[in-house]
């Protein structure tokens, strides 16, 4: 199976496991920050620039606002 068609599959499997939860709490309390290799972070701004965006969004604020480690 392609890298892509691997990553697509594992991101719609964790929002269709994501929606059957009601989360508590704000975001420092639910959110994770979210990494990958470099191989794989590269695939990911080069095939999905807006998908990229909004993973480095939701890190840069995890870092200010929950002291999420850089």
């Amino acid at each position: 199976m392609k890298l892509k068609s691997k990553l697509t599959l594992t991101l719609l499997t964790a929002l269709a496991v994501s929606g059957c939860v009601k989360p508590e709490g704000d975001f420092c309390d639910i959110a994770k920050p979210i990494w990958f290799e470099r191989t794989v972070a590269v695939f990911i701004v080069r095939e999905d620039r807006k998908a990229a965006e909004v993973i480095d969004s939701q890190n840069r604020y995890g870092e200010q606002a929950c002291g999420w480690p850089r």
